[in-house]
């Protein structure tokens, strides 16, 4: 079982980071901050070519439940999703929620799992 989902995008970086981040909002998710691992790195002297970063991607209502469940499953969120090159290709991620809520063996949180990950795949999907 693959951890993430991955598509190619024709879309400028910031272009995808846009779209992505408007099709959450109609999906009542928010992003909460972006890191831009490429600035990162550079703050810290390190040379990295690829731009990426990471939108850490979230709906309260969700995190409120997921952690009134189990307040350690605060330590699997907020979903996660990429937006990166490599090899002068464009790419979105998403580290797949169902696989990072396994690890909590907690029935409660699979159906939203899977409900989580299906919309934020439909998010990925129409900002490709």
């Amino acid at each position: 079982m693959s951890f993430n989902y991955t598509v190619k995008t024709q879309k400028r970086i910031e272009q995808a980071i846009e779209d992505i981040t408007s099709a959450l909002s109609e999906i009542k998710f928010g992003v909460l901050g972006t890191l831009d691992f490429k600035e990162i790195f550079a703050k810290k002297g390190i040379d990295y070519p690829h731009e990426y970063k990471l939108l850490e991607v979230c709906n309260p209502q969700a995190a409120k439940q997921a952690l009134d469940s189990d307040p350690n499953i605060g330590l699997l969120l907020p979903c996660t999703i990429a937006v990166f090159e490599k090899d002068g290709e464009n790419y979105i991620s998403l580290a797949k929620p169902t696989v990072l809520l396994s690890v909590a063996s907690n029935t409660e949180l699979e159906s939203m799992g899977k409900e989580i990950e299906a919309k934020l795949i439909e998010v990925i999907n129409s900002s490709k």
